[in-house]
C-alpha cells in the first residue's frame, strides 16, 4: 500500500472502527439514551463506507478487500440495530463491527511496504482506540444537552479512555520512530528540500508536538468534567479532535512511505 489513497482508507477505517467500538462500549453501560448512538451508528456507517472504498482502490489484498466490505455491510446493520434492537444488542453488534474493522487493519498492515506485520497492526489499532475515544467524547459531550439527567461519569469514562488511547498511540509513534522518521517524503512542502533528502524527522517532530497537545487538552477536558463544566470539556474535545486528526493523517503518511 502506497500513496494519499492508502492514507486516507487507513485513516478512515481506523476512525470508523475504533469510533463504534468505544461507542459499543459506552451502550453497555445502558445510561446513555439511544438518540446518541443512532447518530453515531449513521456517522460511522459514511465514514466505513468512504474508507472501504478506498482501500479497495489502493490494497493489493484480496482479503483484505473482503473483510472491509463485511466491515461496511456491518456498519448497516450496526445502524438498523440501532432503530430495532435494544442496547444489549446495540452494544454486541457494534463490538462485533469494531472487530470486522480491527481485523481489516490487521491485514491491511500486511501490505505496507518496509513494515513488520504486527508492529503495522498494532500501530494501526492504536490509532483506531485514539481516534474513536476522543470522537466518542467529543460526541458525548454534545449529548448532555439532550440527556440533562445524564452523570458526569459516563463523560469521565470515556477521557479516562481518551487518555489510555493517546498514551498508547505516542507510544507505538515512539517505538517505531526509526521507521517514520525515515519515511521518504521528497516533494513534500511544495517540493522545497527538506532535512537532507526528507522531511520526514521534520514531520515525526510535528507529530510528536500535536500527541502531546492532545494529550495535554483532554487532560484539561478530565478536569472540566471533576468541576462539572461539561459544556468546557466539549470544546476542548474539538481541539483534541482536530489535533488528533491531523497527528494521525501525518504517522500514516510517514508510516506508507517509510523505508
Amino acid at each position: 500500500m502506497t500513496g494519499a489513497g492508502s492514507v486516507v482508507a487507513l485513516v478512515l477505517i481506523e476512525w470508523s472502527a475504533g469510533w463504534i467500538g468505544a461507542a459499543a462500549w459506552s451502550q453497555s453501560w445502558n445510561v446513555i439514551s439511544r438518540g446518541h448512538f443512532r447518530i453515531t451508528a449513521a456517522g460511522t456507517l459514511a465514514i466505513a463506507v468512504l474508507g472501504a472504498l478506498a482501500l479497495r482502490a489502493a490494497s493489493t489484498s484480496g482479503v483484505a478487500e473482503g473483510l472491509v466490505t463485511a466491515f461496511a455491510i456491518a456498519s448497516v446493520i450496526y445502524l438498523l440495530i440501532e432503530y430495532l434492537g435494544t442496547n444489549a444488542a446495540g452494544a454486541v453488534i457494534g463490538a462485533v463491527t469494531a472487530v470486522a474493522g480491527a481485523a481489516t487493519l490487521v491485514v491491511a498492515a500486511g501490505s505496507i511496504a518496509g513494515w513488520n506485520q504486527v508492529l503495522a497492526a498494532v500501530e494501526l489499532i492504536v490509532g483506531a482506540a485514539f481516534l474513536g475515544a476522543v470522537t466518542n467524547g467529543m460526541m458525548l459531550g454534545h449529548w448532555y444537552l439532550n440527556q440533562p439527567g445524564l452523570k458526569p461519569w459516563a463523560l469521565a469514562r470515556l477521557t479516562d479512555l481518551s487518555l489510555l488511547a493517546t498514551a498508547a498511540a505516542a507510544l507505538g509513534g515512539v517505538a517505531a520512530v526509526r521507521l517514520l522518521a525515515g519515511a521518504s517524503t521528497t516533494g513534500a512542502a511544495l517540493g522545497l528540500p527538506g532535512f537532507g533528502a526528507s522531511f520526514g524527522i521534520g514531520f515525526f517532530v510535528v507529530w510528536a508536538v500535536l500527541m502531546v497537545f492532545t494529550g495535554a487538552v483532554v487532560v484539561g477536558a478530565r478536569r472540566c468534567i471533576q468541576i462539572r463544566s461539561i459544556q468546557s470539556a466539549t470544546g476542548l474535545y474539538y481541539v483534541a479532535l482536530l489535533t488528533a486528526g491531523v497527528a494521525e493523517f501525518l504517522v500514516r503518511y510517514l508510516m506508507v512511505n517509510a523505508k
